[in-house]
């Protein structure tokens, strides 16, 4: 859970938090048959084992499907998200840097050069 004030201290769970009026970490214990009482807690430890019998099962062969049915719906998910812009990050300083390693070579910098020109 992550600190919501500046003297709680976050887990190492913290990039697994969703937001609580998501309902979905209620949701899912729900559905594995774990439902805090009203105004409760759920048991101690709980999500953690959850993880760690959700990490176990994924290694499963049996569970191929369900792998593959999660893998696929993370990946409309996350395209559905909006796509970070691309950051130019050379410097002209980089750039002749990397000709001079190598790494580009003199004729394709000047074909890439030509080709901005001619844009």
């Amino acid at each position: 859970m992550p600190a919501t004030t500046s003297t709680q201290k976050g887990t190492a769970m913290d990039y697994l938090a969703a937001p609580r009026d998501s309902g979905i970490v209620k949701d899912i214990m729900r559905s594995l048959g774990y439902e805090a009482p009203k105004g409760g807690r759920l048991p101690a430890g709980v999500k953690y084992d959850t993880l760690i019998a959700i990490s176990e099962a994924l290694t499963i062969k049996d569970f191929a499907d369900m792998v593959s049915a999660i893998t696929s719906r993370v990946s409309e998910l996350q395209s559905a998200r909006r796509v970070a812009s691309t950051k130019v990050r050379a410097t002209p300083e980089s750039v002749v840097a990397a000709v001079k390693s190598g790494k580009i070579s003199l004729a394709d910098l000047q074909k890439a050069l030509a080709d901005i020109d001619s844009a």
